[in-house]
């Protein structure tokens, strides 16, 4: 049986080398997919090795993108 090592939100942004505000904004769109316990103001994100590396991968480029033409 395979061991599923889970994260929590302030091991990402250790990892990264980001802030926890930025780990926890990327967790709550629901388009990331970031599972969760808890309800409300009280989530805390549940993070899997796929999911780090989408958050790695994810865009950093500042501003709003151009529109297709």
């Amino acid at each position: 049986m395979a061991k599923i090592k889970m994260y929590e939100s302030c091991e990402i942004a250790e990892m990264c080398g980001c802030s926890i505000p930025t780990v926890v904004k990327y967790a709550q769109k629901p388009e990331n997919e970031i599972n969760f316990v808890g309800t409300d103001k009280r989530k805390t994100f549940v993070w899997f090795e796929d999911d780090i590396e989408r958050f790695k991968n994810r865009n950093t480029a500042r501003g709003r993108p151009k529109k297709p033409v």
